[in-house]
């Protein structure tokens, strides 16, 4: 089997979170006055660091970015319960599971929500190690990925990061190991399409693709 191992990153990859996102972020354009967003606006323009979204939207010299990043998390929290996983998630972790790859999941969010989430889609035991972030002062996830490739065994060569924004393929590349993409989440397939990487629509896509190579 070519791959091992596998990287998932979080949010908008297996979690169906990007309405949400919008609908947060909305929000709060109504309450400081500017124009809200479509879904269609955010999926070509959000990027990372999140500030450069950030001052596309609002003026930041007169609202402060971590103001808006903590207002922006209330929000998330209150329309959580509109948060389901993307169609076909359960079905590829479960392939993966059979073929016995190794299953990691690397991210921004906080390792606390992430796994609070996979408890209540019952998905956490799919994953031998959750990688998201402990406190405000992180490190990138390409410095946390290279940390634990290297204590578990993680050969670059044998391994395969899946994602959904530009920002994921450039942390695949940051580790050394393949990447896919898919197409449904945060980031527009027009701006994926660029990272010159396969771009899935849906997961059985990826899953029929990935299990033949493997």
């Amino acid at each position: 089997m070519k791959y091992k191992n596998i990287i998932w990153d979080w949010n908008g990859t297996i979690l169906n979170d990007t309405p949400v996102a919008v609908e947060a972020t909305n929000i709060l354009l109504q309450r400081f006055g500017y124009p809200t967003i479509t879904l269609e606006y955010y999926r070509e323009n959000v990027e990372t660091p999140i500030v450069n979204f950030y001052s596309k939207i609002f003026d930041l010299n007169k609202h402060n970015v971590e103001m808006i990043d903590n207002e922006w998390g209330i929000l998330y929290d209150q329309l959580s319960e509109k948060i389901n996983l993307h169609a076909g998630v359960k079905e590829i972790l479960r392939s993966f599971e059979n073929e016995n790859q190794n299953q990691i999941i690397l991210s921004a969010f906080k390792t606390i929500e992430i796994t609070k989430y996979a408890r209540q889609f019952s998905i956490e035991h799919y994953f031998d190690d959750i990688l998201g972030t402990q406190n405000i002062v992180m490190e990138s996830k390409t410095v946390r990925g290279k940390r634990y490739m290297q204590e578990h065994g993680f050969a670059p060569k044998q391994t395969l990061y899946i994602g959904d924004t530009v920002h994921d393929y450039e942390t695949a590349c940051g580790l050394g190991v393949d990447c896919v993409l898919f197409s449904g989440g945060q980031q527009s397939p027009k701006l994926l399409k660029q990272c010159g990487v396969p771009v899935y629509d849906t997961f059985a896509d990826i899953a029929n693709q990935l299990i033949v190579d493997m």
